[in-house]
């Protein structure tokens, strides 16, 4: 049944893409285009989520995609291409709503749990792009692109515990998103500054270094007394019984 419930997100977030791009309104063609791209990416992250961590921050991620739709189907026509979005959402949302998720879904926390903070930011950068979207619905800007797209490129480099991925997380999101904000309407900007406010705090903190940080250096070598070696690898090595490099004619 999980799989299933996976598909389901993975396929209501698809259908939710298509009319996005398609619909004429009530959004404009850039915020139609942001928030389909947006739309269809989180889906796939829940599904992935579901499947793969079996994690149940992925569950509360897909129900909050899910309840986007419902909220996304009050304010469009609903002809007969909305209608079926719609009961494909329906039907998703039973799925994983439902108590037959319950025993898919991991019980005990995973042994090395990432802390809520990094988990906190790499969500916040996968669903940046719909905000934008979504506070802009007469239209986006270059800047809402560019914040977009490095938001979700970020989001893979965070989650890759790569330290670019931090570091574009501290500075160039939060950058790009007040760009973003002074090319937007009063909504717009009020949702671009608090996303590089919150962006850039998270960022800097510290569970968050931590999360991309190794907690062990390189360790230094150790020093084996010869007797514990056997002799084959001494011999292999170019030593002799006493550890002392054989010279070679």
């Amino acid at each position: 049944m999980g799989f299933i419930a996976a598909s389901s997100v993975l396929l209501a977030g698809s259908l939710w893409g298509l009319r996005l791009i398609a619909a004429s309104e009530p959004f404009a063609d850039g915020s139609g285009a942001l928030l389909a791209v947006s739309m269809v990416i989180t889906s796939a992250v829940a599904s992935l989520g579901l499947v793969l961590a079996r994690g149940r921050w992925a569950r509360r991620l897909a129900l909050a995609i899910l309840a986007t739709q419902v909220g996304l189907a009050m304010v469009m026509d609903l002809d007969a291409w909305g209608a079926i979005t719609l009961a494909v959402t329906a039907l998703s949302i039973g799925l994983v709503a439902g108590p037959w998720l319950d025993d898919f879904l991991r019980r005990l926390p995973p042994a090395e749990p990432l802390p809520a903070g990094a988990m906190a930011l790499a969500l916040g950068l996968v669903v940046g792009p719909g905000l934008l979207a979504l506070s802009s619905p007469g239209g986006v800007e270059v800047m809402h692109w560019a914040a977009g797209l490095a938001s979700l490129v970020t989001a893979w480099a965070f989650t890759r515990a790569l330290r670019l991925g931090l570091w574009s997380a501290r500075v160039a999101v939060p950058v790009l998103l007040v760009g973003a904000a002074l090319v937007s309407t009063l909504p717009g900007m009020l949702v671009a500054l608090a996303m590089a406010v919150t962006s850039a705090a998270l960022a800097w903190s510290s569970p968050v270094n931590l999360a991309v940080t190794p907690l062990l250096t390189r360790a230094q070598g150790v020093a084996v007394p010869p007797e514990l070696v056997p002799p084959d690898l001494l011999a292999g090595a170019g030593y002799d019984e006493r550890g002392r490099p054989v010279e070679r004619r």
